[in-house]
């Protein structure tokens, strides 16, 4: 273990050539913090590197808060937007090369498909193992019914990591049931927040109705 994290096991290796050409130039060194620094460094993209490093703070914070491994969720909140490095023009592209299933409404908001990309990113380039890692980072835009604890960990701070314009009172209130230990609440507020705006969003996804239905009757019944 290093710095706090597990090391990635598994011998470097590209399980798909679609994926090479983001390669070039980049060696795993088994140390996910600075694999992370590398890469982005050599795609020029501070920006997501920095929101990323926010998201893996604040994800080792709630998990600290609710009992969680915070070094499984540094690795996921450092992975989880890992496929920004593809244009957008060409995610959907790479999904199908990759084998991703894609629902067709995501093939209407193709930029939606990078949730899928991150974790297919995150096994197969940084050989990443553990399903609750590659299954936080597959949802972590939507969530989806049944989620884990380290799902919803993930998915609400990667919501109040973002640097906003103007005042978002509903962050405030997400931040503290967060605190408060009421993270399914937290959720919640986030899921309505999207499904009031429904009409002028160019996609709500399905997982997120479904985890947002789920949540409703769980809050509903305790």
């Amino acid at each position: 273990m290093r710095n706090g994290l597990p090391e990635i096991e598994g011998e470097f290796s590209i399980r798909h050539a679609v994926l090479q050409s983001y390669m070039t130039g980049f060696t795993l060194t088994k140390n996910l913090s600075l694999d992370i620094a590398d890469f982005y460094s050599l795609h020029d993209d501070i920006r997501t590197l920095t929101h990323t490093r926010k998201v893996a703070e604040e994800a080792m914070r709630i998990a600290n808060l609710y009992g969680e491994n915070p070094a499984v969720l540094e690795q996921a909140a450092l992975l989880h937007d890992i496929s920004n490095v593809i244009p957008v023009t060409q995610m959907l592209q790479t999904a199908d090369e990759l084998g991703i299933p894609i629902l067709d409404d995501e093939r209407s908001y193709s930029r939606i498909i990078h949730q899928k990309l991150s974790k297919a990113m995150a096994e197969h380039i940084f050989l990443i193992k553990n399903s609750d890692i590659l299954n936080a980072i597959e949802c972590h835009t939507t969530l989806k019914a049944q989620a884990s604890l380290i799902d919803k960990i993930l998915f609400i701070s990667d919501k109040i990591s973002f640097d906003m314009p103007g005042e978002h009172l509903y962050l405030l209130e997400i931040r503290r049931c967060v605190d408060d230990g009421n993270l399914d609440k937290a959720v919640l507020i986030y899921l309505d927040t999207i499904w009031e705006q429904r009409s002028k969003l160019k996609l709500v996804h399905p997982w997120l109705v479904s985890a947002r239905e789920e949540l409703l009757h769980l809050i509903k019944n305790t």
